[in-house]
């Protein structure tokens, strides 16, 4: 009868896992949830137009790289 001390041992850890993981996911859901309501519209305007900047810069590099690896291709190497 070892074999259902084994099962009945590992049945337990699991259940035990699934419990703490459902206990994280719920502790999780209420920090997410306390941070949407902190976050003010200032904020996110912020990062809205910080976003904004960064994909400005990034286009702008992208079209200097781009300039260089033409100038780069016309060297025959």
């Amino acid at each position: 009868m070892e074999i259902f001390t084994t099962l009945e041992n590992r049945v337990a850890r699991l259940i035990e896992a699934y419990t703490g993981l459902k206990d994280r996911v719920a502790a999780l859901e209420r920090e997410n949830e306390a941070l949407r309501q902190s976050a003010g519209d200032a904020d996110v305007a912020a990062l809205r137009s910080r976003i904004a900047d960064l994909e400005s810069e990034r286009t702008e590099l992208r079209a200097r790289l781009e300039k260089l690896l033409d100038q780069v291709e016309t060297l025959d190497l």
